[in-house]
């Protein structure tokens, strides 16, 4: 083989290949130009995690123009200012209640809609948490690191929490009565109520009566995703059938489900008695270690996590 007539001349600069991710968002960093329906609204979908899958339940509709925009937590300077130019185009924002300055960045939700044209309209909904069926699960953040997670699951069990508070090595043990994980449940779905009040957002949590079986406490499952995306088309005051997407949006991590939760909610689930694909084994130990080195993520969930603590018997 002649490998010279492979190699550019000397004077042509060699071709440079775009980063994965940014051809993944290939429309938001203009590497091409979005794809846009006569006749229907442009709608930008930001968030975190629950953002996209919602954008792709939207689109399948037909009903509304859009593309892959990065979750919020993962953008920069230059993703703030290439915002400014996709709003400039945008009739509807669909965004979750943020911050001003978030991260330090000008991307809070009143921030981005007054770069908006004149007028369109922001369309808000909730960030949706629901831990009835996962009552010692919990999210915590480090007052010193907000990125920081615990290993080899980003979710940490009050359990295991608890047992590091106290200098155990295994799990503390808990059961409490069938109605208080019920009041657990009910507690956990009057706290959505309460952001969707707060924040004038689209309501998901009548949904969450039918007691929806999620992958995580923060990644529901298709049901959930389809009755938030019908309620946006509702508040855009667009039509549009929401397509089945054939796969679990936010199904790549699936953790146990409580049995004992389960039986008190009259909800029959199979097959999720342990963290899923996560390696069950792994997971105590290596979060007990995980708090020896950060004192101040336990401090934390103690006090943000005590009423639950306390209905749970664990303090």
């Amino acid at each position: 083989m002649n490998t010279a007539a492979l190699s550019p001349e000397p004077n042509e600069p060699a071709t440079s290949v775009p980063d994965p991710r940014r051809l993944h968002y290939g429309e938001f960093y203009q590497l091409r130009a979005p794809v846009r329906a006569h006749e229907v609204p442009t709608v930008a979908v930001v968030g975190n995690c629950q953002a996209e899958s919602l954008r792709i339940l939207l689109d399948s509709t037909g009903a509304v123009n859009s593309f892959r925009i990065p979750a919020i937590h993962e953008w920069t300077a230059e993703d703030v200012e290439l915002m400014g130019d996709v709003l400039a185009a945008t009739d509807v924002l669909v965004m979750q209640p943020v911050r001003d300055d978030y991260r330090g960045l000008p991307c809070g939700t009143d921030q981005l809609a007054a770069l908006l044209p004149a007028g369109a309209r922001v369309v808000r909904y909730p960030v949706l948490r629901f831990d009835g069926l996962m009552p010692y699960h919990a999210i915590i953040r480090s007052p010193a690191d907000p990125s920081l997670n615990p290993p080899v699951v980003p979710y940490h069990d009050l359990r295991i929490l608890i047992a590091a508070s106290r200098g155990l090595d295994t799990p503390v043990e808990a059961t409490p009565p069938d109605e208080t994980l019920r009041e657990l449940a009910a507690l956990s779905i009057a706290e959505l109520r309460t952001r969707e009040q707060d924040h004038t957002t689209v309501v998901v949590s009548d949904h969450l009566e039918t007691t929806p079986v999620w992958h995580t406490i923060n990644h529901p499952d298709n049901s959930t995703l389809i009755h938030m995306a019908h309620r946006v088309l509702e508040a855009i005051g667009v039509d549009g059938e929401v397509r089945d997407p054939g796969r679990e949006l936010l199904g790549n991590l699936d953790a146990p489900v409580d049995p004992q939760a389960a039986r008190a909610l009259g909800v029959q689930v199979e097959g999720r008695d342990t963290w899923c694909p996560a390696p069950a084994a792994d997971i105590e130990q290596a979060q007990l270690g995980f708090y020896r080195e950060h004192p101040e993520v336990v401090d934390a969930g103690l006090k943000r996590h005590a009423r639950r603590l306390q209905l749970l018997g664990l303090m």
